[in-house]
């Protein structure tokens, strides 16, 4: 088991996954890095995470609580068909060597 997690790790180093996505609607393609889409999920919810922290600093709190609603717009537009912006795709996960 260890060994498969060191073929990870490495795969990581050498492949980059993403997410190939085709509109139900429409038919169009598009891919999505794995990582980036982890790192707005990640970036929202730190933000979420200081609404509650600086509940006592309202400048802050606004600031936050603007902070994760683009990150999550952003992540919805990444989820988005960008030829008719339907939201109706099937998804694959695939990996391509790093260049």
């Amino acid at each position: 088991m260890e060994n498969k997690n060191i073929n990870n790790l490495q795969d990581q180093k050498t492949q980059i996954q993403e997410y190939k996505r085709k509109c139900n609607e429409c038919g169009k393609i598009w891919h999505s890095l794995i990582s980036r889409e982890k790192q707005i999920k990640k970036n929202a919810q730190d933000n979420n995470s200081q609404v509650c922290y600086n509940c006592c600093n309202a400048d802050a709190q606004l600031q936050a609580k603007r902070n994760a609603e683009s990150n999550e717009s952003e992540l919805d537009k990444l989820k988005k068909c960008p030829e008719c912006s339907s939201s109706n795709y099937t998804e694959e996960v695939i990996s391509c060597d790093k260049k």
